[in-house]
Order: structure tokens, then sequence, then C-alpha cells
């Protein structure tokens, strides 16, 4: 049961987030916003390309949708750029670094509530080591990055690289076995 009704969540995740923008977004500067939007994409899709031939994590099948592949391009095409546009359209850069910390943390737990609901539907495994806690680390990363990037992104760049590093070396991800 759980399994079906997560499954046409999946399905309508992206249609939800993208009304979300719709609502949400600030479209009057979401050229400002694009560069970050951009970097969220190809962080996406570099993780994706190291992972190919020794995955961390794997998108199950659903009803609407047959592989981790066509789950990924849909997160990276999709839900992706419309989360950055909310979270920056909305981000409180003005506020105090404890409102800007709670904001940060309200993204990261409905970030992982998702995520721990696709799990407890079988709809994403974990394998080679990666565990919920480092997908909540990432989660954290992910729009500590996005917030980076959008004020520094040099920085951020950075930061997104040494942590790539830290991943291929802790979790032993074997770039040989690549063309």
């Amino acid at each position: 049961m759980l399994h079906t009704v997560v499954s046409y969540l999946r399905f309508a995740l992206p249609f939800l987030y993208l009304l979300g923008s719709w609502r949400w977004g600030d479209w009057r500067n979401w050229k400002e916003y694009y560069p970050t939007i951009l970097f969220f994409v190809t962080v996406n899709f570099f993780i994706s390309i190291i992972m190919y031939e020794y995955p961390l994590w794997t998108y199950k099948e659903s009803f609407f949708i047959p592989n981790h592949t066509i789950v990924d391009f849909i997160i990276a095409f999709l839900i992706f750029p419309q989360i950055a546009f909310i979270f920056l359209s909305k981000y409180p850069f003005q506020a105090k670094m404890l409102n800007q910390i709670v904001y940060i943390s309200f993204w990261v737990i409905f970030g992982i509530a998702l995520e721990s609901l696709f799990k407890a539907a079988n709809l994403i495994s974990y394998d080679h080591g990666w565990n919920f806690w480092w997908s909540l680390i990432v989660w954290i990363f992910m729009f500590f990055g996005l917030r980076l990037h959008h004020t520094r992104p040099i920085l951020a760049w950075l930061v997104c690289f040494i942590c790539t590093i830290f991943l291929i070396t802790y979790f032993n991800i074997p770039l040989s076995k690549y063309k």
C-alpha cells in the first residue's frame, strides 16, 4: 500500500514543485537565481556520472517511472531547479544567522522526510556503505551549498570539489572502471 501511494507521490512531485515555484518563486528576479540552479543541476549530474558504475543509492522503479536513470533525470531537470528557485526566492538573506539556520533546517528536514518516505516504500536503496545518516549530511551540505553558491560561487565550487574527493576516497568509488 505504501509503495503504491508513494509511487503516485513520486509521479506528482515535479508538478507539485512546479506549482510551488509558481506560487512562491521570485519570478521577477529569476535570472539572479539561474547560475545557482545550473550549479545544482551540474553537481547532480557530476555525482551521477561518478557513481554510475558504483552507485551509493539507487532509485527503484515504480508505476510510472521505469528506472534509476529516468528518476535521476526527473530530479535533475524538474525537481532540483524548482527546489533551488523556491529556496533562494524565500531565503532570509538579511535576517540574523539563527533565522537563516532555521530556514535551512526546515528545507533539510523536508528533504530528509521525503527521502525517508521513499526509503520506507522501497523506492530507494542504499549501497556500498551509504545510509540514512550520509543522506542527512548531503541534504545539509546541499542547502548550505545553494546558499553559498548564490553569494560566493567560487568558494561553493571549491567546497563541492573537496566533498566529492572525500566521497570518492571514503566510499572507495573505483574511478579506474571508467573509459
